[in-house]
């Protein structure tokens, strides 16, 4: 019975999972803001998802990221949900996005998401997309690393990011903070897999905990394009 109980709250979840969908223009010409508030007394959503005009092939890699994440969150609360209660309130997803760049050439996403489904703490997601309208494909970091460094190495962008992240972390006096940073920036390609670019330049994310203490939050280094 306990089984069947639980099989039928997740049904529920996933049964409002796309209701009350609204799209509207955003501030970023040619993306549109598609937003869904699915929701019921064990779990709320606010997933805000872009749509790029003309490119149904980067819409559909944003929609199964944020998607990913959603299905991960319903699968959480479906688990602690008789802790509901307990919290007075229901569990909650909300997701947003950035698109620094959108251009005739290519397109640059940045997504976030927080969910809480009890603990101490919420989770937090982040994924970039940088897509080039042209081929049709995911542009690589590799690739963009000439428009930003003289020498156009992973190890290079290393050295660039730990002293940017020191001065702005204030980490000159700060031996643990200054090994996290030092950790955080290893190159190796999994520290470096979340970015953007914009008419400024080449932004690497860190999330939360990578570089610095939780209470930091998320770190980000812009590297302007050489001249």
């Amino acid at each position: 019975m306990k089984r069947f109980n639980q099989s039928l709250v997740l049904a529920i979840l996933v049964a409002v999972a796309f209701t009350a969908c609204v799209s509207q223009k955003s501030t970023v010409p040619g993306v549109t803001s598609i937003r869904s508030l699915p929701g019921n007394d064990i779990a709320q959503a606010d997933m805000d998802t872009p749509e790029i005009a003309g490119q149904p092939q980067l819409n559909s890699l944003i929609s199964k990221k944020i998607n990913s994440w959603y299905d991960d969150f319903i699968s959480d609360a479906q688990l602690n949900s008789q802790m509901v209660e307990e919290y007075g309130q229901p569990f909650t997803f909300e997701s947003q996005w950035k698109v620094p760049l959108n251009n005739e050439e290519c397109t640059s996403v940045l997504l976030t998401a927080y969910q809480f489904t009890g603990g101490a703490n919420g989770v937090e997601h982040m994924a970039s997309f940088t897509w080039n309208k042209i081929t049709q494909n995911l542009i690589s970091l590799e690739s963009l690393l000439p428009l930003v460094l003289e020498e156009p190495t992973v190890e290079a962008l290393a050295a660039v990011c730990r002293e940017e992240l020191t001065t702005a972390l204030s980490a000159e006096n700060d031996s643990n903070l200054q090994q996290m940073i030092l950790e955080g920036t290893e190159p190796v390609a999994e520290n470096y897999q979340i970015f953007t670019i914009s008419e400024e330049g080449l932004t690497i994310y860190f999330p939360k905990y990578q570089v610095a203490p939780g209470s930091a939050g998320t770190q980000a280094v812009l590297i302007p394009y050489l001249k």
